[in-house]
């Protein structure tokens, strides 16, 4: 049986500051670069009147969702929040997969330290983290409907603008006016970019196709955006609201053969063992661990940094490499996890390091990639107290966007982070 519940009187109240934090999953910024071509950006360039589009944001070194899921919401890397996807444990033999781990203070915790009012809905990160189902104060909401779509959680979005009652577990909230900080997770665009069936579109042979699919589904958030837009000015407090739309990750196609047997036989064939996680033995010295496209190199051993020198000049010849990174490099650059490997190798567009080879006659696409279709991701920055309108065009890191925020909105810091605070995104700084 439901029960009704009323948000304490002080929290979530008209006149205190709001953050609406929206992911769309797979927002590589080339999407928006199509969709501005063929003149299907309408919505997005209408609600840069009411804020800023970010057109130098980048993801992280490993961008895969979980890893940057749990990296945007903590402004932090992966030496804080402990989870860059996976790695392989020497010393038992086995690849370790990171889950939803997030060691670091995310953005709701933060806030609900200083008294705010939180919730989620489907942002998958945030459950137990700490939204719970049922909860008044921290509640996790889902769609009754599953699967579900972006039509569907928006739709539980807007229903919090209006003050409608939203269901959270056997309880049903009931708040005048929005939670202080509600998160909401989108996952139409990635699971279109996979090229994989996704509700009424099938896998496509080419990635053209599927880019039509992208656009068609881009289409229908920008509408779903503008009308959650509208409710809020026509309810009275955007004034008072700052909404985040961003992403995690791009997305980035490959085709053809795996690039990990001749990877393979030219590290063998220079003397350094090397071999995949389930055919390792007692002599191997480098295991090869890949995901989609990229390729991780774990030493067995200490290695000098003669074999160093040796194994990057190894990795860097073939022309399906576009870069290679060290250790040293990932933990100095990229704040990486001190369990990753010692070399990362990243191919050029089209190039991947997956286990079996992609079919003649289709496409495949995944974001574990350097490739700027990856790298390079959609954010936009609305609200009242916004300053700035058009474009940022300043380099900006994903993990710079919730530290930025809360710092100028709220004054509150989260504990693990390590983005940098960008001056001039708000009124009054």
């Amino acid at each position: 049986m439901l029960r009704g519940m009323k948000c304490r009187r002080e929290l979530g109240s008209v006149g205190r500051k709001k953050l609406v934090y929206i992911n769309i999953d797979g927002f590589s910024y080339s999407y928006l670069e199509r969709l501005r071509s063929h003149g299907r950006a309408g919505g997005f360039e209408r609600l840069q009147h009411d804020g800023f589009l970010f057109t130098a944001l980048r993801s992280g070194l490993v961008s895969i969702t979980c890893p940057m899921q749990g990296a945007i919401l903590c402004g932090a890397w992966s030496d804080r929040t402990h989870n860059f996807f996976e790695h392989y444990d020497i010393r038992s033999g086995r690849v370790v997969r990171h889950g939803r781990t997030c060691d670091a203070q995310n953005a709701a915790e933060a806030l609900l330290a200083q008294g705010a009012t939180v919730a989620s809905i489907h942002q998958f990160m945030l459950e137990h983290r700490p939204c719970e189902e049922g909860s008044e104060q921290c509640a996790y909401i889902r769609c009754e409907k599953e699967p579900s779509d972006s039509r569907d959680r928006f739709a539980l979005l807007k229903d919090l603008a209006r003050g409608t009652p939203v269901r959270t577990g056997d309880t049903l909230l009931r708040c005048a006016t929005m939670p202080d900080f509600t998160a909401l997770y989108i996952d139409d665009i990635d699971g279109l970019g996979h090229n994989m069936d996704y509700g009424p579109y099938p896998r496509r042979a080419t990635w053209e196709e599927r880019l039509c699919d992208i656009e068609e589904r881009l289409e229908l958030i920008q509408q779903e955006l503008e009308a959650f837009i509208a409710i809020c000015k026509q309810r009275g407090f955007f004034e008072d609201l700052t909404v985040l739309v961003t992403t995690d990750h791009g997305m980035t196609p490959f085709w053809g053969k795996s690039c990990l047997p001749d990877i393979l036989t030219r590290l063998n064939g220079a003397g350094f063992s090397t071999a995949t996680p389930e055919n390792r033995t007692r002599d191997t010295q480098l295991v090869a661990l890949g995901h989609d496209i990229e390729l991780s190199l774990y030493a067995v051993a200490p290695l000098t940094e003669e074999q160093m020198q040796r194994i990057r000049r190894i990795c860097e010849a073939p022309a399906y490499i576009q870069f290679v990174f060290d250790r040293a490099e990932m933990q100095r650059r990229y704040g990486f996890d001190p369990r990753g490997p010692e070399f990362l190798l990243c191919p050029v567009r089209g190039g991947h390091f997956c286990g079996r080879d992609v079919p003649v006659g289709a496409c495949a696409a995944s974001h574990d990639s350097f490739d700027e279709t990856s790298q390079h991701i959609f954010g936009l920055l609305l609200g009242g107290s916004v300053a700035q309108r058009g474009t940022w065009d300043a380099p900006t890191s994903a993990i710079d966007l919730l530290p930025t925020i809360l710092a100028g909105q709220f004054g509150v810091t989260m504990r693990d982070s390590t983005g940098t605070l960008h001056d001039g995104w708000f009124v009054g700084e």
